[in-house]
């Protein structure tokens, strides 16, 4: 048996370097890292052949101490989760310049952190070529655009954000004039100025989440008048649920006239009538795919690309409280295939405290999904 082993390693050994470089290119960079220190020549053909400004994407999904991501420089996508970055690579996000980067996933963020991260992505100095931007977390960001920034950032076209505050809407977006997608969830409900200063013709794709939604659509969509694709997730007011529908068609019509694609997943507890569901596809041509689930004790759901009514996500919105980014739990697990998806073509220390309070008090979370509708 042994003979068999060292005949075996023998003629791995014999291989010539380019066909190393061969198998080397198939695997995951976790497998490739478990070569280093089998013998000298491995070494050699991996530390001269593999070097980190030659990759252009890179994924952290484990604890790696040796990353250093001021050596990527030629990176165009990243994506980590912050529940495996050790302390000096906290550090690294926060100072690392990479010129070439397009998409950037970042989950788990917490609220000191990811604060400070936004401020540094928004401002493009460090991230100059960004397109693509998801930042998942527990919290929403204050941020005030009017004392932190001089120039807005003309580069990001998608903008992913696991939750944001109703207020703060009109300065985002105010700042990304070229912002083609946005998606977020709001945990209140609209009720003041959301203080936008122009239209946002560019954008037309939006996926939102909100408390009170036929309220809250009829205050934004009137300062996105070419949006083209609309999903939005919530609850529906105790009354009449086609009353409801036949005021959310007239909002339709009135501030998307050129809106191609309508989905929904819309909550309403077991003290509501069941609709008539032929009488709410009638109202607006795009409700023709909606169609009614019931769930514990007749609650419903009113959705256009669900098969099953989702009980989490309405206890999720019948309880504010609890609201948060796993609202998007379908959304995040369906990202997880690595796969592109195309529409249109607290007051933390950095390092091991932040882990310690992700691994306590979050759900982890699986990547949303990488997004190349630019």
């Amino acid at each position: 048996m042994n003979n068999i082993l060292s005949s075996t390693s023998h003629r791995l050994e014999i291989l010539p370097d380019e066909i190393f470089l061969e198998i080397f290119k198939y695997l995951k960079p976790i497998d490739l890292h478990s070569f280093i220190g089998h013998n000298l020549r491995i070494n050699n053909i991996i530390h001269g052949s593999f070097l980190p400004n030659q990759f252009i994407r890179l994924e952290l999904c484990y604890p790696c101490e040796a990353l250093d991501l001021h050596s990527y420089t030629q990176l165009r996508s990243l994506k980590f989760d912050c529940i495996f970055l050790l302390e000096q690579q906290f550090d690294q996000v926060l100072t690392v310049t990479l010129p070439y980067l397009e998409q950037l996933s970042i989950c788990n963020v917490s609220y000191s952190f990811g604060k400070e991260l936004l401020l540094l992505i928004l401002d493009s100095k460090h991230f100059p070529s960004l397109k693509f931007c998801q930042f998942s977390g527990k919290f929403y960001y204050m941020l005030d655009f009017n004392k932190l920034y001089q120039l807005p950032n003309l580069t990001i076209r998608t903008l992913l954000l696991g939750k944001w505050n109703a207020s703060m809407l009109g300065p985002l977006l105010n700042f990304l004039p070229n912002l083609h997608r946005f998606e977020t969830s709001f945990s209140e409900s609209i009720n003041e100025s959301l203080h936008f200063n122009m239209y946002h013709t560019s954008i037309e794709h939006l996926r939102i989440s909100l408390m009170d939604v036929f309220n809250d659509l009829e205050k934004i969509l009137p300062y996105m008048p070419n949006l083209k694709q609309l999903r939005v997730t919530g609850k529906i007011p105790e009354h009449s649920i086609s009353k409801n529908f036949e005021n959310l068609s007239k909002i339709l019509c009135v501030h998307t006239p050129d809106l191609q694609k309508f989905d929904c997943e819309l909550y309403c507890h077991g003290c509501n009538e069941q609709a008539d569901i032929l009488i709410i596809q009638q109202f607006h041509p795009l409700f023709n795919l909606i169609q009614c689930h019931l769930g514990r004790f007749l609650s419903q759901c009113y959705t256009t690309d669900l098969t099953t009514h989702t009980t989490l996500k309405e206890f999720a919105y019948f309880n504010p409280t609890r609201n948060d980014t796993a609202e998007y739990c379908e959304e995040i697990h369906r990202c997880n295939s690595g796969k592109y998806y195309n529409d249109d073509h607290n007051s933390i220390n950095s390092g091991l405290d932040y882990r310690t309070i992700y691994k306590e008090n979050y759900l982890s979370l699986l990547w949303n999904r990488n997004d190349n509708d630019y």
